[in-house]
């Protein structure tokens, strides 16, 4: 069996590595001949080199925001004749295609429309299409419609599950795949605190979620816009984020305002340390929660831009402990596995 894994997220964003990891974990269970990676950029991030040694082979993909800035006739002529000839050539080395688990499949995310066109394309020339773990809408009723072609879909929210059931669209209700990363591997060498000079509660920001202006530290409290949060006596927050990237120069800003330090988790392990040494974790990011809960933390979920991903975080976490969210998880990878086609699967 020939497998390929497309839209990985390979810039540096931890989430990525914790949630597609265990998918490739999983799927080299089954012994493939073949396990691909598809992923963008072209040269990978330090920080996804784990993610990528678990595939026989990375495969530069290109990433197609540029669809979203086309006008239709031109895409129609010029971009989408160009896309199925190299997306064709590439599918048809393999026995099966699945995406790579994530939250792109909505109408604010410029990755949908070329996700979308893989599905439709591969289930075309007739391969097995797997949706293996997403966060999915608000979508156009027509592409809703066309995620019934997939040979399963992976829900890893409820809120998601019930979106596509009211659409008439079947799915698999799961849990993110990072439920069931073996964090304690990372723990053998002992846990690494943050520099801070007393107990802290680690907070995760994202940069374009709250402005410097919504976030406010007092002597024993910490605001985040509407939310507000209680510190103990001598607790400090340390600043931190999964996504170096994208959070690094606001994390930076933030610090020197509240007088607090800032923490640029550069890798899984370094993430992992820094939640464990931690009273708790407060977070608008999605998988530092799912760390945080793993490890026994108490978790406190922040929706941001996405809320409809967040909210299904938040509703998971407040009604499943972790043995139900890690057997939620399995079942998603079960799903995954089944859908694969059966002559060889084995």
């Amino acid at each position: 069996m020939r497998l390929l894994v497309v839209h990985t997220w390979l810039r540096g964003n931890l989430g990525d590595v914790l949630q597609a990891s265990v998918l490739l974990r999983a799927l080299r269970e089954l012994r493939p001949e073949v396990l691909d990676l598809a992923g963008y950029p072209k040269v990978p991030r330090p920080g996804a080199a784990e993610l990528v040694a678990l595939a026989d082979r990375h495969v530069p993909e290109p990433f197609a925001w540029y669809w979203s800035f086309v006008p239709g006739l031109p895409r129609r002529l010029l971009i989408e004749p160009r896309w199925r000839a190299q997306r064709e050539a590439l599918f048809r080395r393999y026995d099966a295609i699945i995406s790579a688990p994530g939250p792109f499949l909505a109408e604010y995310d410029h990755r949908a429309p070329s996700a979308l066109y893989d599905l439709a394309l591969a289930r075309e020339i007739g391969l097995p299409f797997i949706l293996s773990s997403h966060s999915i809408g608000p979508l156009p009723d027509a592409s809703v419609r066309g995620l019934a072609a997939a040979s399963v879909t992976v829900a890893r929210e409820i809120s998601t599950y019930e979106y596509l059931a009211a659409r008439g669209v079947r799915s698999v209700q799961s849990a993110d795949y990072a439920f069931l990363y073996p964090y304690s591997e990372h723990l053998g060498a002992g846990v690494a605190r943050a520099p801070a000079e007393a107990p802290y509660r680690v907070v995760f920001m994202r940069s374009n979620n709250f402005g410097l202006d919504e976030l406010e530290r007092s002597d024993r409290s910490f605001r985040c816009g509407k939310n507000h949060f209680e510190l103990a006596r001598d607790e400090r927050l340390v600043l931190a984020t999964s996504d170096p990237k994208k959070d690094a120069a606001f994390l930076g800003k933030l610090a020197a305002k509240l007088g607090e330090r800032a923490v640029v988790c550069g890798s899984v392990p370094e993430l992992v340390r820094l939640i464990a040494g931690s009273t708790g974790v407060i977070a608008d990011r999605y998988h530092p929660a799912i760390c945080g809960r793993a490890l026994g933390k108490p978790v406190e979920v922040l929706v941001n831009r996405e809320p409809h991903k967040m909210e299904g975080l938040k509703a998971l976490l407040a009604q499943h402990d972790l043995p139900a969210l890690q057997g939620l998880a399995r079942a998603g990878l079960d799903a995954v596995r089944a859908a694969l086609p059966p002559e060889r699967n084995s």
